[in-house]
């Protein structure tokens, strides 16, 4: 689709600096990110957090990012990329995520059933694993 201002224009909205910074850091990042932390990421002059989150909606809306929502209260947001994806990691301990692109992801015969049992045609999907990252391991078993 080329740049995201030029998605932006084909959509017919304007390519502003904000937009264009939120896909830039969070194209940036490995991980899906909260707005506050889109925000603290921002150069000065910071926007009010209003706007940011008026963006991610709007970017949203328009497919150019993902909303995840990894069971926590507020919801993170990553890039949202043709055919290329992540699959994430949570710590129940200490809260860190990790995000990984699985070599292989065939999830052919789960979306065959959702199909035949529901009737939805899946065009994408997010998968979160849970567990304990190795540093959580570490003081668990050095008790």
């Amino acid at each position: 689709m080329g740049t995201p201002a030029e998605a932006l224009r084909k959509l017919g909205y304007p390519a502003t600096r904000g937009r264009g910074e939120i896909l830039r850091i969070l194209t940036e990042s490995p991980i899906p990110l909260s707005s506050k932390e889109i925000l603290d990421r921002f150069p000065p002059p910071r926007p009010d957090a209003s706007t940011v989150y008026r963006n991610l909606s709007l970017l949203a809306s328009l497919g150019l990012v993902r909303s995840v929502a990894l069971h926590e209260r507020s919801r993170r947001y990553e890039v949202a990329s043709d055919g290329a994806h992540r699959h994430r990691v949570v710590c129940r301990e200490c809260g860190r995520i990790a995000s990984f692109e699985p070599r292989r992801c065939d999830l052919s015969r789960f979306e065959a059933d959702i199909r035949s049992t529901l009737g939805y045609d899946v065009k994408d999907h997010s998968l979160e694993f849970f567990g304990a990252c190795p540093d959580c391991r570490r003081t668990e078993n050095g008790r």
